[in-house]
């Protein structure tokens, strides 16, 4: 009986010391849970003096055995994550001096340019080869010293018989373009850069028909003229070129008026703001015709 009584005690006390373990693993992992919900820079600082000159913190698995587990250092100290993305580096743009050297170096062999090499090479002696037509060039502006021969010569005309309004353009091929082409250019080196509206379907074809008269330091003009004046706001009678947002003043004006969320119609002072004017011809819709085709047809 005296055994029987002394086992079964001590595996009481066995018992209750295991309970006692558990309830510890749980008080402690209760803590650490509510450490882990904490938001922001004062639940950091928190749990940053909880674990002064440590690096661990207990828990517990499903089995209720307790382990340390460790806590990142950056989470202790700043409050985020210790898995932080890198951030992107900002993009080369002209005019810094080993972006322009990078480009140079890669043009003409890369055979097609970005608004940012373009005005690399614009500004380093590229002539700006302008294929657009005389209305597009009136309508939509012009890049200071760029030579205009137009590839497709076009008339634009309302058609005010149908509702909506129609913009009707009649295209007609441009015979002498290679002939002018050799007059602006007769050193057939001459570094040039061909621009048209949208720097796909006549800039395409008019660097066909350079390389294959002998030309050799051509370039094509990715997005064309519509990108171009996106980053770039030319001044043809002043004879220079702005990067747009340059000169860009916000005010707030917080007792204005707006709609139910406060958001139109504020009136906060955008009106300086140097935009680009989305217009019909802001984007080229057109399909444009086959220049060397539409020659032989009417030769």
């Amino acid at each position: 009986k005296t055994t029987t009584t002394t086992r079964t005690t001590t595996r009481t006390s066995g018992v209750l010391d295991k309970t006692r373990r558990l309830d510890g693993a749980k008080m402690a992992t209760t803590r650490v849970t509510m450490k882990q919900c904490l938001v922001g820079k004062v639940g950091a600082r928190r749990m940053a003096r909880t674990h002064t000159n440590t690096n661990t913190s207990n828990t517990n698995t499903s089995n209720g055995v307790s382990r340390r587990v460790v806590v990142p250092r950056d989470m202790r100290v700043r409050g985020y994550p210790a898995y932080q993305e890198e951030p992107e580096p900002e993009p080369k743009i002209w005019p810094d001096p080993d972006f322009i050297e990078e480009v140079m170096a890669a043009f003409p062999d890369k055979g097609v340019a970005n608004v940012e090499e373009g005005r690399c090479l614009y500004e380093e002696g590229y002539q700006y080869l302008d294929v657009r037509s005389v209305p597009e060039v009136e309508s939509d502006g012009q890049t200071p010293r760029a030579v205009n021969i137009p590839l497709i010569d076009t008339v634009r005309k309302w058609n005010l018989s149908v509702s909506p309004a129609e913009l009707e353009v009649t295209q007609t091929a441009n015979p002498k373009f290679m002939d002018q082409i050799k007059e602006a250019f007769p050193d057939k080196d001459t570094p040039i850069l061909v621009v048209c509206s949208d720097g796909t379907q006549r800039a395409i074809q008019v660097l066909m028909l350079l390389d294959a008269e002998g030309y050799t330091n051509i370039v094509g003009l990715k997005g064309g003229f519509i990108e171009w004046n996106f980053f770039f706001k030319p001044y043809p009678k002043q004879n220079r070129i702005e990067r747009r947002g340059q000169t860009v003043k916000y005010s707030t004006v917080y007792t204005a008026d707006g709609d139910a969320l406060g958001v139109h119609t504020t009136g906060a002072g955008f009106t300086p703001v140097d935009k680009v004017d989305m217009h019909i011809d802001s984007v080229d819709m057109q399909t444009w015709i086959k220049w060397e085709d539409a020659v032989k047809a009417s030769a």
